[in-house]
């Protein structure tokens, strides 16, 4: 029998649930190769959890999508869907207006498979992992950590229009450690840069004697037809296996410390949340040889840098440049609903029982006809 313990709501915790809907989102996404084996040993440490011979399932990179996508979004109202709950006490955050901010994260797709026959076929699953996301809202920042599982960080964001009109001019300073001696003060430093010539069809940028995947597609009439296309979400987001953002469903590693202990957990799982887009337009393409992106590869940097690029061992003092294959910006409505524990780690606690674990790993295709096939999984382990 479980009893169901009331949160005790606070203004000071900032943690607003979901859903969210997010209207007029600009997002600028650029595309860059990323290393298998790295996506491989992130999915190791942060996802893959627990004995492997017992796991259920194991997360692995999309081998067909070799690339890491980084996403630029300016939110010019942010808006709290959730119902109000009459034993909070306190104005519902859906009565209390709207925020703004800016984010930028690095998405790499990842699959999730179910080990054996029957769940290799009901359990797996297509999902987006976010090793680096920031936010220039401190509320976004608690909240996404404390109710999402994502490891977001404060930053300072400038996204904006870079030198020429139709242009794009992003940047982002961290606090870090400049070098790993003794002594050394952490202070505010540029993590990183892009910079871009205007979007297709362009005088001002570079004009290749050949056609690359951006100038395929600098016609209007080419632009149109992707914007068209993308307005019909279920579709696209069907047929691209999710590639083109219309239903990003992350997944990410929620844990709490043990107070008497902060190197153990006393909670862990994965979460994944669904981020729709919606209404997508004003598709535009970047050409990728005009594009100007890097990482500071300097002292504490250097431990984020390597889950997803390929930098040397130690930190070169330097920027790292990364080349892009593909650029484009376009606008949308974005709802960021359908919260689930897909999957809740058991945790050993001395001298009594371990917590007890629970599983829901079942693919949405599946989801609606489960009931057909047997009892429904998702209370205690399978």
């Amino acid at each position: 029998m479980s009893i169901r313990v009331p949160y005790v709501q606070s203004a000071a915790s900032q943690q607003v649930p979901p859903p969210y809907h997010f209207p007029d989102v600009t997002v600028n996404a650029f595309y860059m190769n990323v290393s298998m084996e790295r996506v491989q040993r992130y999915c190791d440490m942060y996802l893959n959890i627990g004995d492997e011979k017992t796991r259920e399932y194991v997360y692995r990179p999309l081998a067909a999508w070799p690339y890491a996508t980084v996403l630029y979004l300016n939110y010019p109202t942010m808006i709290s869907a959730a119902p109000a709950s009459p034993h909070l006490g306190e104005v519902p955050y859906s009565d209390r207006g709207a925020i703004s901010q800016t984010e930028v994260f690095v998405a790499i797709p990842v699959v999730r498979y179910g080990r054996g026959a029957k769940r290799l076929i009901t359990d797996t699953a297509l999902e987006w992992a976010l090793p680096f996301i920031v936010v220039g809202n401190p509320m976004s920042s608690v909240c996404g950590r404390e109710m999402l599982g994502l490891g977001k960080l404060l930053a300072e964001i400038e996204n904006g229009v870079g030198r020429y009109p139709e242009s794009f001019h992003g940047r982002i300073s961290l606090p870090g450690w400049p070098d790993d001696e003794p002594g050394t003060m952490q202070r505010m430093q540029e993590f990183m840069r892009i910079e871009t010539k205007p979007v297709l069809p362009t005088p001002a940028g570079t004009q290749p004697p050949y056609r690359t995947l951006a100038t395929l597609l600098e016609s209007p009439e080419a632009s149109k037809l992707v914007g068209g296309l993308s307005s019909v979400s279920n579709f696209i987001d069907s047929f691209s296996l999710g590639l083109i953002p219309t239903s990003m469903r992350t997944v990410g590693l929620k844990q709490y410390r043990d107070t008497a202990d902060p190197q153990r957990a006393v909670y862990q799982a994965l979460v994944t949340c669904r981020a729709q887009y919606l209404n997508v337009r004003n598709v535009r393409f970047y050409n990728e040889l005009d594009i100007d992106m890097y990482f500071n590869d300097i002292g504490s940097f250097h431990e984020i840098l390597e889950v997803f690029l390929e930098v040397d061992k130690k930190p070169t003092g330097k920027p790292h440049s990364v080349n892009t294959v593909a650029a484009l910006r376009f606008e949308a409505d974005i709802n960021f609903d359908t919260l689930r524990v897909i999957r809740e780690f058991p945790i050993d606690r001395d001298g009594l029982p371990p917590t007890p674990g629970a599983s829901d790993l079942v693919s949405r295709w599946y989801r609606p006809l489960r009931g057909f096939f047997g009892p429904r999984r998702g209370v205690g382990l399978p």
